[in-house]
């Protein structure tokens, strides 16, 4: 019986890991761009650890953490399943299904260091690789289209006065 019953449950779980379909995971690790500092967080910074104790307390976090969210979001999503037809590939009718599929297969964390690491797991390696980088890509694209940044916001905003001139001295 000592022996009898841990050699019968190696053997099943031999057999179950044996049926089952290998899962690929594809890794990309992206460094978001780096926003200049506000003034209060940069009189935040004079003050040494009592600011880190204020930031935190404030809900002023790891810049990363904007860019994961931008990564999670539903447009996004969204992009990626018209983009890789993954309504087909999960066989799912519905939008929010594949959406919720796609979400479980994914993993997108920020590192203390600011580096974004992207996970996504699936049956196909080239797949998986592919929808990995693609993630990269919607976020630049989406970052573009955002204007996230200080600098992106500034070059909007002297495009639109010069749009103004224009307009003025016609």
């Amino acid at each position: 019986m000592v022996l009898g019953f841990p050699l019968a449950v190696a053997i099943l779980a031999i057999a179950v890991s044996l049926l089952l379909p290998s899962i690929y995971t594809a890794t990309t690790k992206i460094l978001p761009p780096q926003q200049g500092q506000s003034a209060a967080s940069a009189m935040m910074a004079q003050l040494g650890s009592l600011a880190g104790l204020a930031g935190g307390a404030a809900g002023i976090k790891n810049p990363a953490d904007l860019y994961v969210g931008m990564l999670k979001s539903r447009t996004v999503a969204d992009n990626l399943i018209k983009r890789f037809d993954l309504n087909a590939v999960f066989e799912s009718k519905y939008q929010s299904n594949t959406r919720k599929t796609l979400e479980s297969n994914t993993a997108i964390a920020a590192g203390k260091d600011g580096i974004i690491t992207i996970e996504f797991d699936d049956k196909d390696p080239k797949r998986a690789a592919d929808i990995a980088n693609a993630y990269a890509e919607e976020l630049f694209n989406l970052t573009r289209t955002l204007a996230v940044t200080e600098a992106a916001q500034r070059r909007l905003f002297f495009e639109k006065q010069l749009e103004q001139t224009r307009n003025n001295l016609v």
